[in-house]
């Protein structure tokens, strides 16, 4: 069964990330869309999450919520997409990314922009529904 759920990571009113998932796998991959909008720059890509992968970067993420000088990554095994995640301490949160048409080719679009450590929580969440979200038919 799939979800609607969107992760949403920034707003989208202005700079952020976002990935959509389209299809549980019966091999334990979610096939998802990554939209990308940063300063004048966009991008979509498709790529493809593990099952766990979302769950342990949303354990991550609650790591720098309840230490907001913490740094963290998301690296998931296909490498479409990789995000950074560094607390300043105060609140502030500076998410630095790339992303990749495809994994052997070199075309990428770098990006970086701050959120509010308020929207940790929100991320965590979808990131948690989309992950539970595996049921195969």
């Amino acid at each position: 069964m799939l979800t609607h759920e969107e992760i949403l990571i920034g707003n989208e009113g202005s700079d952020y990330v976002a990935i959509r998932p389209v299809q549980y796998g019966r091999e334990d991959w979610l096939a998802a869309e990554v939209r990308i909008a940063c300063g004048g720059w966009s991008g979509r890509l498709k790529t493809s999450f593990m099952k766990g992968e979302l769950k342990r970067f949303a354990e991550r993420l609650t790591v720098l919520q309840d230490d907001l000088s913490a740094v963290t990554e998301f690296e998931p095994l296909e490498s479409y997409i990789k995000l950074h995640f560094a607390g300043d301490g105060k609140g502030h949160i500076h998410v630095k990314g790339e992303a990749y048409s495809e994994v052997s080719v070199n075309t990428q679009l770098s990006f970086a922009f701050d959120i509010d450590q308020t929207y940790l929580k929100n991320i965590v969440d979808s990131l948690l529904r989309v992950d539970s979200g595996w049921k195969v038919p």
